[in-house]
């Protein structure tokens, strides 16, 4: 294999980011060797690349890396178990970025989450330079796991690159489906505005995400933190439902005070009876939100293009949905 083709080695590269980056990685200029990170053994199947190895590595237990990776990408992590999170997020992390300081890696790719910042509902245009206050274990496990990144591969001369994407939305089989709440609500024409302000919306299409990261992993600066993102006022992305589906704009508006009474109301029925309300305390500071996440840092620097957007993403499953007889 020629000595100019990047050697890189994927961790979760099985799961709902992971395919996708799989997908644009195998026959990208630039990539050689791809290997991809297994907790046991894997045998290749009749449809992988020839470009695929595999290579046994437990983030829950001390980690070897092959010889002659260039590129770490780190994808795997834990969201749901909250007793896992630390242990893989952050130490699973540690102990993964000190064998590729071992092995002589040259750049390590992480994927975070702009949940570092634990910014609120109300926090205004939120870039890198944000300070980061953490509101749960997730967020906290995230940027521990961070931290160790960046402290690492600072001692050891090797490229950090952290990516913090918000929202991630895509379809993805036997999985619940994203945003199909909001969309039955403009569909019903039970979508209702609340106060008077403009909130925003944070979504980024898996492939855009993905996109990000190989962007990140073959450029040849050298490496920095970026926020993915593409959002959107919340306005537009109901304007865009309503018109694949073939329905008026939603145009009801009440005080804030009613959502927010609503909103509690629906969280209180929820923990006793079990039964969700279209309208919860969630639900409520999503629909009232004007927080937004800027990625013009990641755009300028790798000079980066979104290839889809949250134009397509939005009115692709609006019209999958519809499709599938679900609006």
């Amino acid at each position: 294999m020629s000595s100019h083709l990047t050697s890189i080695l994927v961790t979760g590269a099985t799961g709902f980011l992971g395919r996708h980056v799989l997908r644009r990685l195998v026959g990208a200029p630039g990539v050689g060797r791809l290997v991809l990170a297994t907790r046991g053994r894997a045998s290749p199947r009749n449809d992988d690349s020839e470009q695929l190895e595999y290579a046994t590595v437990d983030l829950m237990q001390a980690v070897t890396l092959p010889s002659g990776i260039h590129t770490v990408i780190h994808i795997a992590g834990e969201k749901r178990d909250e007793s896992r999170m630390d242990a893989v997020n952050h130490q699973g992390t540690r102990r993964l970025v000190e064998a590729a300081a071992r092995a002589g890696v040259r750049r390590f790719v992480y994927v975070s989450s702009v949940g570092v910042y634990g910014a609120s509902p109300h926090s205004g245009w939120v870039n890198e330079s944000f300070p980061h206050t953490p509101r749960n274990r997730y967020e906290a496990s995230k940027d521990a796991g961070e931290k160790c990144v960046r402290e690492i591969c600072a001692g050891a001369g090797m490229d950090s690159v952290i990516l913090q994407p918000s929202n991630v939305i895509g379809l993805m089989p036997n999985q619940p489906r994203p945003l199909l709440g909001l969309m039955k609500m403009v569909r019903s024409g039970y979508f209702t505005w609340f106060g008077a302000a403009k909130p925003w919306v944070n979504y980024v299409a898996v492939e855009d995400v993905a996109a990000a990261l190989v962007a990140a992993a073959v450029h040849t600066s050298a490496g920095h933190d970026y926020i993915i993102n593409t959002p959107a006022q919340l306005s537009r992305l109901v304007g865009w439902i309503a018109e694949e589906l073939g329905v008026p704009v939603p145009s009801r508006r009440l005080p804030l005070w009613v959502g927010e009474a609503a909103a509690t109301l629906g969280s209180l029925t929820t923990r006793v009876s079990g039964r969700n309300l279209p309208i919860n305390r969630e639900r409520f500071l999503e629909l009232t939100n004007t927080t937004q996440y800027d990625s013009s840092h990641l755009m300028k620097d790798l000079a980066f293009e979104y290839p889809v957007g949250v134009e397509v993403l939005i009115r692709g499953l609006a019209r999958s949905y519809r499709q599938d007889g679900l609006l």
